[in-house]
């Protein structure tokens, strides 16, 4: 079931997802309207990832899991009410985005955890992995056509948006049917937000968040848009995202049995070089061309590092939490410095873009800050000692 309601949820997402930084562009042609729009997101949701934690461990974890998806449901009804005049409400758009993640990814999480075994996540990740990336195949070329084929293409903006609000109003329907966790536990945050040294390797995959700059967040907004200001068409948004989300699906596919615990550290190499190479390309030009590349390596290099990283932080949980019951308080805790760095890399780009007004420089400087920085994740999380062993 949970690969079933993760199946829906990313078809829900792909649908829209994307285009909500190319709607918001299109109406107020700022791209700091753009940005503030996503500081706020990234601001408000390691705040409410907490809260919603705490509930998670008070009462029910499908609780908020549920809100979540009406919160997603609730956004996408506001951009319809608000229309044109999104931009003007960029930040609060924003705080509400951030609500919704912080809910919905506090329950997520925890089911991704829950229904995984130590040494065996990759497959399961894998797998998860390779379903979500399914479903998002053909979702944003499906938003394009109606969008790019609409009498005008606002219009077709609103009806994607009205097809996904009913589409997360049925995944909230499904989620009836998890079975409930109403067991009350204490969510003791303190030991998994300030790790001592007897936690140093959870100390480490914390500061690998901080160094991951956020990036797979903000190339999903950000190439989409790009992409869009480049062609000035929908349909190849849509084509754009559907073509990333093919070769993650085969990259997945290829690598959930052949990642395990013993490999985790050469395929995150290989998957840091890959990134590595496609920010080196897209600093030299900023092209459709070289846009394309530039989603495949990224679209490639993250089933690599992402199944080995997701499956070494599991597991480092699972060894750290003194009851199998706090890997709420973890989850919750590994949010902060994730969000930390995502809200560094606004403000870089942000400032580079406002120092480097001319030309697109500011932002190939940015993609490629964002595809150096894995050096450094890559760097810190091979001081774990899961990772050292295989040397």
């Amino acid at each position: 079931m949970a690969l079933t309601l993760g199946a829906l949820f990313s078809a829900s997402e792909a649908l829209c997802s994307v285009f909500v930084s190319v709607y918001l562009w299109i109406n107020c042609l700022d791209f700091g309207v753009i940005c503030q729009h996503y500081l706020a997101l990234y601001v408000v949701t390691p705040i409410v990832f907490i809260l919603a934690g705490w509930y998670s461990a008070a009462h029910d974890r499908l609780h908020v899991y549920r809100l979540g998806l009406v919160l997603y449901a609730a956004y996408y009804t506001t951009l319809l009410v608000l229309r044109e005049r999104s931009p003007e409400y960029a930040v609060p758009l924003g705080i509400l985005l951030g609500v919704t993640w912080g809910c919905f990814w506090a329950g997520s999480n925890t089911f991704n955890f829950d229904v995984t075994v130590e040494g065996k996540r990759e497959y399961y990740l894998g797998l998860l992995v390779s379903i979500s990336g399914a479903s998002r195949l053909l979702a944003p070329l499906v938003s394009g056509f109606v969008i790019h084929f609409a009498h005008e293409p606002r219009a077709g903006y609103h009806r994607v948006f009205a097809i996904v609000v009913v589409l997360y109003l049925v995944c909230a329907g499904v989620s009836f049917l998890m079975p409930p966790d109403n067991v009350r536990r204490p969510f003791r945050l303190r030991r998994a937000l300030f790790p001592g040294k007897d936690q140093r390797d959870w100390q480490l995959i914390m500061l690998a968040a901080v160094s991951q700059l956020g990036s797979f967040n903000i190339f999903i907004f950000l190439l989409g848009l790009l992409m869009y200001m480049q062609t000035g068409s929908e349909l190849s948004v849509g084509g754009y995202a559907s073509f990333q989300a093919l070769a993650g699906v085969i990259v997945a596919y290829l690598l959930g049995r052949a990642i395990v615990p013993r490999t985790r550290r050469a395929f995150m190499r290989w998957g840091m070089f890959l990134l590595l190479a496609a920010g080196v390309l897209i600093a030299a030009k900023l092209t459709v061309v070289t846009l394309i590349i530039f989603g495949f390596l990224r679209a490639a290099s993250g089933p690599m590092f992402g199944i080995a990283h997701a499956g070494l932080r599991l597991d480092t949980i699972t060894q750290c939490a003194e009851d199998p019951a706090q890997r709420i308080e973890y989850l919750s805790a590994w949010e902060v410095p994730l969000a930390l760095g995502r809200i560094i890399m606004m403000v870089v780009m942000i400032a580079l873009c406002g120092w480097l007004s001319e030309g697109d420089l500011g932002v190939r400087i940015t993609l490629f800050i964002l595809c150096a920085a894995r050096i450094v994740t890559y760097f810190i999380l091979t001081q774990t000692s899961p990772l050292r062993a295989e040397t």
